[in-house]
């Protein structure tokens, strides 16, 4: 029987997405397992997709469709962590390609350090 799928989320930085995804895989590795508490298995994950549309936000950049129309959130803008959220959840509950088969979704954030960060989301087993 395979356990249940369960989402993660976590915000990595590197100079690529799948660096900084395998950087915080790999320290995800090293933490002990807690049988109380359920952590997604990160080696289990297939790919990472960084996901450039953000249409899904224009009415919410407008309060949420109290303005006159949509604001246009360029195409693969850098996104603050709130709005960032918010997008990878209605991903993840749309079922989106980035985070079927194993996959991961990674979103742009705003930063000021030296490396570009990143929003993973998606699904995968829980570590056992």
């Amino acid at each position: 029987m395979h356990p249940d799928p369960m989402v993660f989320r976590f915000t990595a930085s590197g100079p690529s997405p799948e660096s900084a995804f395998a950087r915080h895989a790999a320290e995800d590795r090293k933490l002990p397992v807690d049988p109380f508490t359920r952590r997604a298995d990160l080696t289990k994950v297939s790919g990472v997709t960084v996901v450039r549309d953000r249409s899904m936000l224009g009415p919410v950049v407008t309060g949420y469709f109290n303005g006159p129309s949509p604001a246009a959130v360029p195409y693969g803008a850098p996104l603050d962590e709130e709005d960032a959220e918010w997008l990878a959840d209605r991903l993840i509950e749309d079922d989106a390609p980035c985070v079927r088969s194993g996959g991961a979704g990674a979103l742009l954030l705003k930063t000021t350090g030296p490396e570009p960060s990143w929003l993973f989301f998606g699904w995968s087993t829980p570590i056992s």
